[in-house]
Order: structure tokens, then sequence, then C-alpha cells
């Protein structure tokens, strides 16, 4: 009877599971490899937030420009936004890219580059320096489409403390050419600022 019972109590245990938390995985579980560059923006939001920063948005199209201070999360998503679009971690990319790695041994650092090897357009080419203590220290990721009707490229280069860049190039059939150009300066604060 005990054996009977304890196997109903296991039975009923197994279905009565705790929902999972909504918001993808824990910040334990989650991949935060250099390959996983969207969890990777994610932790620089949040430590961005964490830690005071200057950031100052400068954009620039078709030669007028607009410069704007970042003040809150939803202005560092946005600016984040194109590099964690960049994230080649997802599975159904595993063998979209040929990966050449260069160490640095005097200094620790190591360089990834990624090309693409056909279809895959976005990012085509992905440089991800990283260095000794496993941090990302810059990336740069491009892209490019052409056909007959259209054309696009775009340049991202993110240097960790220092900037975001991200430049556009779109030319459709006709109409004249648009270029973009985002440059995002972070300024860390120090306590006498």
């Amino acid at each position: 009877m005990r054996i009977v019972f304890a196997g109903l109590f296991a039975l009923l245990m197994t279905g009565c599971r705790l929902p999972e938390p909504k918001g993808g995985a824990p910040v334990a579980v989650r991949d935060h490899s250099y390959r996983a560059l969207g969890n990777y923006c994610w932790d620089e939001i949040a430590r961005m937030r964490k830690s005071p920063f200057q950031i100052t948005k400068t954009i620039r199209l078709n030669g007028q420009t607009v410069s704007s201070p970042v003040k809150d999360s939803a202005g560092l998503e946005a600016l984040f936004r194109p590099l964690m679009d960049a994230d080649i971690s997802r599975p159904s990319l595993a063998d979209a890219y040929d990966i050449d790695t260069i160490p640095n041994h005097f200094s620790g650092d190591t360089t990834f580059i990624h090309r693409t090897r056909g279809k895959q357009t976005w990012p085509a080419q992905l440089i991800v320096e990283i260095d000794s203590s496993r941090r990302i220290k810059s990336v740069q990721a491009s892209s490019h489409t052409k056909n007959p009707v259209y054309e696009y490229r775009q340049e991202i280069v993110y240097e960790r403390d220092r900037q975001l860049s991200i430049s556009s190039h779109q030319k459709i059939i006709f109409m004249k050419a648009e270029n973009m150009e985002t440059i995002a300066q972070f300024r860390p604060l120090t306590a006498q600022q």
C-alpha cells in the first residue's frame, strides 16, 4: 500500500510544477558567450543602468545632424537593438559561418572572425575581440544586400565603455540614396562629476 501511495504522490508532484518565469532563461542559465550578443547586450544595458554613464547619441541623416542625451533603458535598448539582432548563437546558424580565431599571446586577447558561408546576410561578417578575462572589448558586424532594385549596407562597431556606431546606406531604384549614421558616446561618470 505504501508503494502505491508513494507512486501516486510522485506522479502528482511531477504534474504540479511551478510555471516558468517570463523574460527568458534565468541569468545563471543564459548563454553568456561572445556568440550570444543578445544576452551580452542585455547585460551591458543592465550594467550601464547601475553605474553612472553619460550617453550622448548623434544621428546624421543625409548631412543633417541631431544630438541628444540617452537617459532611459528604452533608449539604451533602441541603441543596442541592431547589435542584438547580430546574435549568431541560434541553433539554426550553427553551420552558417566559417570561424577564424586570432589569439594575442602578449595581452591574452582573442579575436574571432565569423564569415557567412552563403545565404546568411545578417551579419555577413562578425568580428568579436575578447580580453583576457573573457569580456567583449569590441564588436564589428557588417551586412550587405544588393540586387537590381535594392542595395543596403550596414556596419556596426561597438567598443565597450566608449561608443556604439551604426552606419547604414540604402539605395532603391529611381530614388535618392539614404545614408544614416548613429553614434552613441558612452562616458563613465566619476564621483567628482
